[in-house]
């Protein structure tokens, strides 16, 4: 059991931080939060490249004309340390992790990754803002992933935050933010608990602000501790017997939605700590004609300046129904393969912010240069890790290179270098100009099975409207289900499998569905998983995701149940035709509604039509795709010619291993990893040498 999720902080990690706490002058108690201690981290704790307009330069580049003109503008580091034990089911596998993201005042300026064992990485985009880095890495004992984002953050002084504010009528509210008042398996509104808490903070005040001030400082005093097991880091848990910051915000939510005021959690960064932690939550909530302010739910400060976090995930609602975590921890964190279980990759206190410069300047140049940062982070993150052609290639790594150097300008706090250096950046990323993101494949199965099947042993897969699990579809009248009518058998072994899906002439493609899911699980242990699979030969499947499972199963915490989305990067299968396939599994005790499936959609960009206009210049990829070589490298041998120099075989720091003959070369002598092939063929004189990477496999 993971016993360090139930870890303290220090009261001075949090003395600095609380000091600069800014409070509603319209809160009901003294300004000043109770600093006791809090738990730390669960501590325990779009994509698309369209284009828009990039942002406008400042008219006034000089300097501004009174102090008064002036804000600040901060640099944060973050870093995680990812770890995988054990041997994968495949010579390489996926692992999915979260790093800052777009979101309002904060922009990422460069992503850094490293690991001896990975092969390559890309991001993969999710509902907006969302975004997850998905990195594939070779099979091996065990393997190491390292990640640094570098991330600007605007100051917000809240010169807008309001004292007052009517609670808004039915109907007020705007579609954009209904979702946020939804009750979920994360924070159930719906529970009687909740309500009734809900009613007592909101009493008779007609002020949304002061109701919002008190389910904030209820919160802050729930206690750090979590007596009860299973554990859970859901509200109905934290209100019953105390939580960490996990479930605090999920509470704070909770409150706030059943008083009417939409809410959501953020997943985030803290900047303030010193030491590695989990991961941290705090939420955000919406003002009608005021737009979202967050708050920190486990210290009870409102509004929490955006300088203090880097937020890693916003959660739609639909992130609220955790199938890689059912004990409602509502993050992504997973591999590709079943040979993995719940909590790997393992993030357990593998992260840390922090500060590294503050600078002052003109309101239009800052509101600028992180306009121009998120611009250009959309184009690099869009164009990271797929297919292009050479030309495409020189581009992206001239923006990169700029990139680089903005981030070295930023650093010395030369601002103007770092515009300089972004505008250039953009430029060359839009001569990327990747194809635009389009559906490749959809099915919503509302016109019958169209060309699914299903089968395997006590396989009760059916089509059709479930009048048991789901209260409603996803979407439409249909949905597949384990059973529409009743819970799933024991020592079931089942898949619903889908039609062929072409491939072929793309650049990148991701799978996306919807998935319903209450199954048999205690904590961090799925007994009836389900899980995704694919075949590009239509007869043997391999793993695509590694075991979803459901909600908590204590009987003592309140399930809702609802559809969560879930994204897959399908890039190791471009150019094939593949079938994918959902496959469920049952011990043989307790049985729960099962698994349902809605909204199967595959997307992504063809390939460019430039990808032929050089003969003899292959397709390149961003942190390069490479070969996998298991006991034989075999080299081309091209006949009656001699190349110039012997080709050999760099390991992943440059040196060389061995020497390399036209034909075969026996490697099963190397250790498994990730190594580099240096080309001698060229043209004697030639200067430059070309390299590709190979990944030998055990």
């Amino acid at each position: 059991m993971r016993t360090r999720l139930l870890l303290l902080a220090a009261l001075a990690l949090f003395a600095a931080h609380a000091e600069s706490a800014t409070r509603s002058v319209d809160a009901p108690v003294p300004a000043g939060c109770d600093l006791r201690s809090a738990p730390v981290g669960l501590l325990l704790g779009t994509g698309p490249t369209a284009r828009r307009p990039a942002p406008a330069a400042p008219a006034d580049a000089g300097e501004p004309a009174s102090p008064e003109g002036r804000e600040y503008l901060y640099l944060r580091k973050a870093v995680g340390t990812l770890r995988m034990r054990g041997h994968a089911s495949a010579d390489t596998y996926q692992v999915y992790f979260h790093v800052p993201i777009p979101f309002r005042e904060q922009a990422p300026v460069l992503l850094q990754v490293e690991c001896p064992q990975m092969v390559d990485y890309r991001f993969v985009h999710e509902d907006p803002p969302n975004l997850l880095v998905a990195a594939r890495l070779v099979d091996a004992d065990s393997a190491v992933l390292d990640w640094t984002t570098w991330t600007l953050v605007k100051q917000d002084p809240y010169a807008n935050f309001p004292t007052y504010v009517p609670f808004p009528a039915p109907g007020e509210l705007p579609d954009s933010v209904r979702q946020w008042l939804d009750t979920t398996d994360c924070s159930q509104v719906s529970v009687p608990m909740v309500q009734a808490t809900a009613d007592s903070l909101r009493d008779t005040t007609t002020n949304l602000m002061r109701f919002v001030q008190r389910v904030c400082d209820f919160c802050g005093h729930i206690p750090g501790t979590m007596p009860h097991e299973p554990w859970g880091f859901d509200a109905d848990y934290a209100l019953k017997w105390g939580n960490s910051c996990t479930g605090h915000a999920h509470a704070a939510v909770a409150l706030l939605r059943a008083g009417g005021v939409p809410a959501r959690v953020l997943v985030s960064m803290i900047v303030y700590g010193a030491n590695r932690y989990d991961m941290h939550w705090i939420i955000d909530y919406y003002v009608p004609g005021y737009g979202w302010f967050r708050m920190e739910t486990s210290l009870g400060i409102n509004p929490q300046q955006p300088q203090e976090d880097l937020v890693v995930r916003a959660c739609n609602s639909g992130d609220e129904f955790p199938v890689w975590f059912p004990c409602a921890i509502d993050g992504e964190w997973h591999t590709s393969d079943t040979a993995y279980g719940m909590w790997y990759p393992d993030w357990g206190l593998a992260h840390a912010a922090s500060a590294v410069i503050q600078l002052a300047d003109s309101s239009e140049r800052i509101d600028y240069a992180v306009a121009l940062t998120d611009w250009v982070f959309n184009h690099y993150s869009s164009c990271s890790g797929i297919r292009l052609t050479p030309a495409q290639y020189a581009a992206f790594s001239s923006g990169l290179n700029h990139q680089t150097s903005a981030l070295a300008c930023i650093q010395v706090r030369d601002l103007p270098g770092y515009i300089t250096e972004m505008q250039d950046a953009l430029l060359d990323y839009q001569n990327v100009n990747p194809a635009p993101v389009e559906t490749l494949f959809s099915e919503d199965f509302e016109q019958g099975p169209a060309g699914w099947t299903h089968g395997g042993g006590q396989d009760e897969w059916e089509l059709g409207v479930p009048t048991f699990g789901p209260a409603e579809t996803h979407s439409g009248q249909n949905c597949w289900g384990t059973n529409l009518d009743g819970p799933y058998a024991n020592n079931e072994d089942c898949w619903l499998t889908s039609p062929p899906i072409d491939l072929s002439d793309l650049a990148s493609a991701n799978l996306s569905f919807w998935i319903w899911n209450r199954v048999q699980g205690h904590y961090g242990i799925v007994y009836d998983p389900v899980w995704v699979e694919i075949s590009d030969d239509g007869t043997t499947f391999h793993p695509l995701s590694s075991r979803m499972g459901g909600v908590n199963g204590d009987p003592e915490i309140t399930a809702v149940g609802g559809w969560s989305r879930v994204f897959l990067d399908l890039v190791q299968y471009l150019g094939d035709t593949v079938q994918v396939r959902f496959r469920f599994r049952s011990d043989s005790s307790v049985v729960f509604a099962g698994s349902y499936i809605d909204d199967v959609r595959v997307f992504g960009r063809h390939a460019s039509a430039a990808i032929d206009e050089t003969p003899g210049q292959s397709v390149r990829t961003p942190h390069q795709l490479p070969t996998v070589v298991r006991d034989v490298l075999r080299l081309p041998v091209r006949a009656g010619i001699k190349p110039p120099a012997p080709s050999c075989l760099l390991d992943a720091c440059g040196r060389k291993v061995l020497d390399l003959q036209p034909g075969t070369n026996d490697v099963r002598g190397l250790a498994p990893g990730v190594y580099f092939v240096r080309d001698g063929s060229q043209a004697a004189g030639h200067k430059h040498h070309d390299v590709r990477k190979i990944v030998l496999a055990d």
